[in-house]
């Protein structure tokens, strides 16, 4: 059985698969299976709260257009785009991993399964405000907040992109904005 961490590095590197739509595919189950394998035995999530945290958000024709437009890009600067090709890798573990910590969040304070839809509005929502990028903020040397070492190579491998994506801020702003929109919204009782 793999852990959720080897999931989540098999999401980052389906988008080498140079199939247009499978890439992602493959990379959004390699998502749904890490986040199957991270839930207690005992209260799997659903598939649809799978569904709702994985998604695809993009329109489709604006992925085929997209797709059409940057797949002969791709062939034409093949050597230039193998950097660019890894930082996509690199970021998809990321937004993996973060998608996985939120989801983890939550299922402690009891938000899903009933409550994914609004789990992964608050994801994005918290992705949207922050330069999130491992890559970029390495690049840019951003402040890389302490962060808690992952266990084995894999685990070490997600915690690091984590730490490098300023996961430590994306969970505080995650929390605050989840807890704002489910907690603090919803009726007494």
């Amino acid at each position: 059985m793999k852990s959720p961490s080897t999931w989540l590095i098999l999401a980052g590197l389906a988008l080498m698969v140079p199939v247009p739509f499978l890439d992602d595919y493959l990379s959004r189950q390699a998502l749904r299976r890490a986040l199957q394998h991270d839930a207690p035995p005992h209260a799997p999530l659903p598939p649809e709260a799978l569904a709702a945290l994985t998604e695809d958000r993009e329109s489709t024709l604006l992925g085929c257009l997209r797709t059409a437009v940057f797949w002969p890009i791709k062939k034409l600067f093949k050597t230039v785009l193998w950097f660019l090709t890894g930082k996509d890798v690199l970021d998809r573990i990321a937004w993996s991993a973060q998608v996985l910590e939120n989801a983890r969040v939550a299922r402690e304070r009891g938000w899903l399964p009933d409550q994914a839809a609004v789990v992964r509005d608050c994801t994005d929502s918290t992705l949207k405000k922050f330069r999130w990028s491992p890559v970029t903020r390495t690049i840019l040397r951003y402040q890389q907040p302490a962060f808690p070492e992952g266990r084995g190579a894999p685990g070490g491998v997600v915690a690091l992109l984590r730490r490098h994506a300023g996961g430590a801020l994306l969970d505080h702003a995650f929390d605050r904005e989840a807890t704002a929109r489910i907690v603090e919204r919803s009726p007494p009782g």
